[in-house]
């Protein structure tokens, strides 16, 4: 990360991503077509992205090999689960179970996905820098981060969701929860070496959400220090929420006001 080929995929995603919203603006485009859009594009990103990782072992017992996907291409990721939430909110009714997936969408998408492009966990874990141009996996993961960022930010602009206080716990509430969850999977995913049986090592480990390592490699060593990086991931990432929410509470909160100095 930081090199070359880093900085010049964030330029062309940056490019996108102006060009992209400028675009949602100025047409005026409803949501669910751009929701309907992204549904394709998560489902094509899926296939480039399994069909250009998987490899190819040898199956213990025959003369063959078998087709494995690491288990870090699982879609387990805060950017990947929010595939689910855009086929939900692409084919659901107009409800406040959808306003409150919308709501979540847009922080998560937006601030997840500028991070993923800010600090790329494909490299070196993936692929190598050297292949930023050269591997699908790299396409894969930069214009599908760039999508999230144009749907994400779309969201509140489209109108169709007032962003409230409400929101704003609700979709803390939320993230709180995943990331809790988080532990459970990564753990599940890991393979631990055995001695007397009790765990001494990892031969492998995943970290979905982040959860379990930093994103800059740097190590922790203690229980305190995972627990206080634990602590602090979600302090910051209640802040940043509370930044994007912001501007969008107080136009909810100005509104409110002028409706109430009416009746």
């Amino acid at each position: 990360m930081f090199t070359r080929n880093h900085f010049i995929w964030m330029a062309i995603c940056l490019l996108l991503i102006i060009i992209g919203l400028r675009q949602l603006i100025k047409r005026r485009v409803p949501l669910r077509s751009v929701l309907a859009v992204c549904c394709v594009l998560a489902v094509f990103s899926e296939y480039i992205k399994v069909l250009s990782s998987v490899e190819m072992l040898p199956l213990s017992g025959t003369d063959g090999n078998y087709p494995f996907l690491d288990l870090g291409h699982l879609p387990f990721h805060l950017c990947s689960i929010q595939i689910l939430f855009i086929f939900y909110a692409r084919f659901a009714q107009a409800s406040p179970r959808r306003d409150t997936i919308l709501a979540f969408m847009y922080p998560t998408c937006a601030a997840g996905a500028f991070f993923a492009l800010l600090l790329p966990s494909i490299f070196p874990s993936s692929i190598d820098i050297s292949q930023a141009f050269t591997h699908p996996l790299a396409y894969q993961y930069f214009l599908w981060h760039c999508a999230l960022i144009v749907l994400g930010v779309y969201i509140p602009l489209s109108g169709e969701v007032r962003l409230s206080g409400r929101y704003y716990l609700i979709t803390c509430g939320l993230l709180t929860v995943t990331a809790f969850a988080t532990i459970y999977l990564n753990s599940a995913c890991s393979a631990a070496v055995y001695a007397l049986g009790k765990p001494v090592s990892l031969d492998f480990a995943t970290n979905f959400f982040f959860t379990m390592q930093t994103p800059i490699g740097l190590p922790l060593i203690t229980r305190q220090q995972w627990m206080l990086y634990y602590l602090i991931l979600h302090l910051l990432a209640y802040l940043l929420i509370g930044l994007l929410y912001l501007p969008f509470m107080k136009k909810d909160r100005a509104r409110r006001g002028r409706r109430d100095a009416t009746i």
